[in-house]
């Protein structure tokens, strides 16, 4: 140990003032100019480019001052402080680095000041609880110049998290580390508009703080999600979880490397090995919760407005829609179906026969959904507003400085109080308030929006008090000038885990969990909520749209990117408003939106107050819109069968819904950038034109081995770049599409009004796309679509090999999927003439082959799902 600590003094002394490579430097904050910068001990060094000018010397940091003991499941090491420099004050001298083996495939690396007590997220991050057998990482320290640590992928030796780059810090309300990573290939980081799926990593950064703050480039949005993943140079994956829910950003550099910085808690790190990307993901949301199976009605095709004003405006946009022949599973209600926008209540004069619309809605077998904001009026006459006198008895408000409610202004006339749902008796009052509203209207889901939480005054009515906590000494790269206060509240309001200082990112969580419980009370079956505001874990009590997005083409294209990432943080049900929120659309821009949103995870239509009516039969029933958006739109019910069951691949093994090409090829270069395609599971790939004025576009189908693409209209084979067309003029035209060969899609029939009927129908059909290898696989998954016993269901594995597809029953605890059947197979990427087809052993006629497309078609007769099959086909005999 001796010569440890030498070799490090030594080592310090000598390299602390030497030149770091541009690309390798750390900035020195606050240092602005060449004197602030001296003064406060780090190196001046302008550059002709976007590195920093001052930068923090090699010697800044800590040295570690033990070798690595053991400790409960893991190791840890003691730190000091190096020296004076101080970029905000307050820096803890000694600290303690934990390294937590908690699985075989995830390691916490756990830096906090030594016998000092800090905040921690109120999240509890799990491991498998399996004892380690086969662990994939191992880490080491080092001390020269400073300590670092590196954490290396023991299979091949990359190292895939190191911090030599230097800078540690912990104060405390400045917290930083820097990070050296395996490769540019970075992507993650939210809630922002990002104009690319890969991060750009010249020198940029991106904040993270809960801000009600529409998608508008990079601005921090409603939801908070410090997760990365990181593909190597061979295509293996990792993921990293900062986990911290105070203001904090993200610097990347072209080290390759990040610089993480917070203004609370401790430096909580887990690293999750993978190796596919899929594997990452997995990984992370068995950690954090994953999202059950939506009730099956959520994935069809949905809209809204702000501003319908009257019910009778929003009959008849419901109406008009279902008048254009549309697939249509739920309508919405915005904030003005209620009294003077008071939770809870209706409209009686503009919304007087709401119950009875939701009845007839109802009786067509769709559902509806209303919109809950979190602020609570304070303004009623006492006895009259039931859910403020309530809560006021209950004592669920969050509170101010000085232990009164916080008073803010929202969308109520008068001011309101925030409760707070970190609390059980809160989630009592919410609970009974949802069953009450539920006797008035029966809804079907809950619309949880402005929970970030959002505020009209900056802090609260009274003002915030002067201190450190609404006033810190960093403030994050965040929208709102130099406060955390802008349109939020007090940084030292008080909820129950302690200061709204650190929980004020988990509102929205908290906000979701709680709604997440209480309808699973109040409706007896699966819930399903939408949130605005979302944080780490939201994914196991929630889905999220995008927020308040801008009708505009960027906004378009950029939606997928949201999509995506969303799906990367555990939250798979996600999707945009369709033709965008905010401004006027155009009939153009309206029908690609559908054509592309269609395929949304979550498919909702959605306009702002005064903004002109947007939904598909606004622009008439047999209009240009109407029609390319049932098109796109049956298209999607067709497919949903598929898509319940990625739904179900997702909670069942983790893995996303919504996923970029790179996540099924890692390896493949070109697929690392593409984010203006996306796949649907592992065998979907849509690719919509995004572009004003364009009917063509280049798609890219990643070659391979085994890989087959089928155009999912023509049946053709394609690889590579390709151009494809869609012509808006075309009525044969729609979105672009192509299906992966190696998989087998259980599809329905699209030609009914909702999922319901569809349902009730109880046919399949089977799409099979050979690979190379005339293989293919695929699952479904079927249950009620919405019971939240998640035991009762069923599950059927596919499998193809040439000349023979067989189907299983892995489970069966459906009654109903008895009732199931198929009565269409069609198998594509048959070579050879097909002259005998038969059905568990026995002939059929029932089929036909078309060789110039190499498709063979099948016709079982009430081929019950629950039966194990085996089909097989033969060539003509000569």
């Amino acid at each position: 140990m001796r010569s440890f600590l030498a070799l490090a003094i030594l080592t310090f002394t000598v390299q602390s003032c030497l030149s770091i490579s541009d690309s390798e430097r750390v900035p020195c904050l606050p240092g602005t100019d060449e004197s602030s910068c001296q003064n406060l001990g780090c190196i001046w060094e302008p550059t002709n480019d976007a590195s920093p000018d001052c930068y923090l010397p090699q010697g800044y940091g800590y040295r570690a001052t033990s070798d690595l003991y053991p400790v409960e499941n893991g190791q840890a090491v003691d730190l000091e402080r190096t020296g004076v420099l101080s970029m905000f004050g307050d820096d803890f001298d000694k600290l303690t680095l934990t390294f937590h083996e908690m699985d075989d495939d995830m390691l916490r690396i756990k830096i906090a000041p030594k016998d000092v007590e800090r905040y921690e997220v109120p999240l509890t991050v799990q491991g498998s609880g399996k004892p380690l057998s086969a662990k994939k990482y191992s880490y080491a320290i080092e001390n020269v110049p400073v300590f670092s640590f590196k954490v290396v992928r023991d299979s091949n030796g990359a190292v895939i998290f190191d911090t030599s780059l230097g800078g540690l810090t912990m104060a405390d309300q400045f917290l930083q580390i820097a990070v050296k990573l395996a490769s540019g290939n970075l992507y993650g980081f939210g809630e922002q508009e990002q104009p690319t799926l890969r991060h750009d990593m010249n020198w940029k950064t991106w904040g993270m703080f809960a801000r009600d703050h529409g998608p508008d480039g990079n601005v921090n949005l409603y939801g908070v999600h410090p997760f990365y993943m990181n593909v190597e140079s061979d295509g293996k994956t990792h993921g990293v979880l900062f986990l911290n829910s105070n203001a904090q950003e993200v610097l990347t550099t072209p080290a390759p490397g990040l610089v993480y910085r917070t203004i609370g808690g401790i430096l909580d790190i887990y690293i999750y090995m993978g190796e596919t990307p899929e594997q990452v993901v997995g990984q992370y949301t068995a950690s954090v919760g994953r999202y059950e199976p939506p009730p099956y009605w959520v994935l069809g095709f949905q809209q809204c407005k702000w501003g319908y004003n009257t019910l009778d405006n929003m009959r008849a946009a419901w109406q008009r829609t279902l008048d254009s022949g549309i697939p249509f599973d739920a309508q919405w209600g915005d904030i003005d179906y209620m009294d003077r926008t008071l939770d809870f209540t209706t409209n009686k004069n503009e919304f007087g026969g709401l119950s009875a619309f939701v009845d007839e809605v109802h009786q067509a077998d769709m559902k509806f959904v209303p919109i809950l904001d979190p602020c609570i009026s304070a303004g009623e006459p006492a006895g009259t507003y039931p859910p403020y006198d309530e809560g006021d008895k209950m004592d669920i408000w969050v509170k101010n400085a000085s232990g009164d409610p916080l008073l803010a202004k929202v969308w109520p006339e008068d001011y309101c109080h925030f409760p707070d749902f970190f609390k059980k008796v809160t989630e009592e009052w919410w609970t009974k308030q949802l069953g009450e509203f539920h006797k008035a209207v029966e809804y079907d889901g809950i619309w949880i929006d402005m929970n970030e939480p959002a505020n009209f005054v900056a802090g609260s009515v009274q003002g915030c008090q002067e201190n450190k906590w609404n006033n810190p000494p960093y403030k994050p790269q965040t929208d709102g000038g130099d406060s955390l206060l802008d349109k939020t509240i007090c940084m030292d309001a008080v909820q129950e885990p302690g200061l709204h200082y650190n929980v004020h990112s988990m509102y929205g969580w908290s906000e979701a969990q709680a709604t997440n419980r209480a309808l699973r009370t109040v409706l007896g079956k699966r819930p399903f909520i939408l949130s605005r505001s979302t944080f780490v874990g939201s994914g196991k009590y929630t889905s999220h749209w995008l927020g308040d997005n801008f009708s505009g083409w960027d906004d378009m294209r950029y939606s997928i990117i949201g999509v995506l990432q969303y799906n990367m943080f555990g939250i798979p049900l996600v999707g945009a408003d369709i033709c965008g929120f905010v401004g006027n659309t155009t009939e153009e821009m309206c029908a690609r939106w559908h054509q592309l949103g269609a395929f949304y995870p979550f498919s909702r239509n959605h306009n702002i107050i005064g903004a002109l009516d947007q939904d598909p039969g606004s622009w008439g029933t047999d209009s240009l819109v109407a029609r390319v958006a049932r098109d796109a739109i049956k298209v999607k019910y067709s497919l949903l069968p598929y898509i319940y069951s990625q739904f179900y691949n997702s909670y069942n093994q983790g893995g996303t819904v919504a996923r970029p090409l790179w996540h099924e090829f890692p390896t493949d270069e070109q697929a690392l950038g593409v984010d203006n395609q996306f796949l649907l599971g592992p065998a979907v790939l849509i690719s919509p034109i995004l572009e004003e004025g364009a009917i063509r576009r280049t798609v890219y189908l990643p070659p391979g081995d085994d890989t087959i693409w089928y155009d999912a209209i023509t049946g053709e084979k394609k690889s590579g770049l390709i151009e494809v067309e869609s012509d808006l003029q075309n009525p044969s035209h729609t979105t672009p599409l192509h299906i992966r060969g190696g998989y087998i899609l259980p599809i329905q029939d699209p030609e009914t009004k909702n999922t319901v009927q569809q349902r009730a129908t109880r046919a399949l059909s089977l799409l099979v796309y050979l690979d190379s290898k005339s293989e293919a696989r695929g699952n479904l998954y079927l249950d009620d679509g919405e019971s939240d016993n998640f035991n009762l269901y069923s599950q059927f594995d596919f499998q193809a090999a040439p000349g023979v597809m067989e189907l299983e029953t892995v489970m069966n605890n459906y009654d109903d999927a008895q009732n199931w059947r198929i009565d269409f197979i069609r198998i594509n990427g048959v070579q050879d003439p097909v002259g005998k087809v038969e059905i568990n052993g026995e002939s059929t006629n029932l089929f036909n082959y078309y060789p110039d497309m190499e498709i063979l078609d099948i016709l079982p007769q009430n081929l019950a799902i629950t039966e194990a099959s085996i089909i097989t086909w033969q060539p003509d005999q000569p």
